[in-house]
């Protein structure tokens, strides 16, 4: 910071001689050059040593209330959106997103896009942190966690009689169907059938009591 300092009065000194040297120079312009510069000066050196200019780093991002409550906001609902965690937080969407990115920029929070929707999880709880951050985004959907239910309850059903049965349209279900097995909520078996059956796995099992647990909180607050 003394570095700029010094190499602007250095800059402003020389373009100052230049200006003396030219016979037709303008005394009142030259002031208002002047004001302007010390203006400029006396800016930056508040700044620099009122701790004005701050880098965030992952020991003092955390130093704000905000970025404080987001992260435990994250913690406690992994697989939030930003609007979700806004609006939770009486947050406008464009701040939200700005505190976020200084969180993920000091790795403490990672985000995905899922079903359109960029999630939030914590990069302390590692993978498994990650599955069920993705986990809680799909089964927040009400068609999702009714065929999660389904076969958990009727496992070895096939595209077609899930969607029978929930009364659903079979591009819906195949839509959702595709998002939990890429998310592992889900496996296929196509050993006795022309198509593949579903079952749920340990981990959408798993999902799914999580959910139960405080996941089904933000979609009562939600509608």
């Amino acid at each position: 910071m003394i570095g700029l300092v010094i190499s602007f009065l250095i800059l402003f000194f020389v373009s100052g001689t230049a200006a003396a040297d030219d016979v037709s120079f303008d005394m009142p312009t030259i002031g208002i050059s002047i004001a302007v510069a010390v203006a400029a000066i006396i800016t930056i050196l508040t700044f620099a040593f009122a701790g004005g200019i701050k880098y965030v780093t992952p020991e003092n991002v955390l130093d704000t209330e905000v970025r404080k409550n987001l992260y435990q906001y994250i913690d406690d609902y992994p697989g939030s959106h930003l609007r979700e965690i806004a609006r939770e937080l009486d947050l406008k969407p464009s701040n939200a997103a700005w505190h976020l990115r200084k969180l993920e920029q000091t790795n403490l929070v990672r985000s995905r896009s899922i079903g359109g929707k960029r999630i939030y999880y914590l990069v302390e709880g590692g993978i498994e942190a990650r599955k069920e951050a993705i986990a809680e985004a799909i089964l927040r959907n009400q068609n999702a966690r009714d065929i999660m239910l389904y076969l958990q309850d009727n496992p070895g059903k096939h595209l077609l009689e899930i969607a029978h049965a929930l009364n659903l349209n079979h591009h819906t279900v195949k839509w959702h169907i595709k998002k939990m097995y890429m998310a592992e909520l889900i496996d296929g078996d196509t050993s006795n059938s022309a198509y593949p059956v579903y079952y749920p796995t340990e981990i959408g099992t798993q999902a799914l009591r999580n959910f139960s647990e405080h996941g089904k909180k933000i979609v009562l607050k939600a509608a």
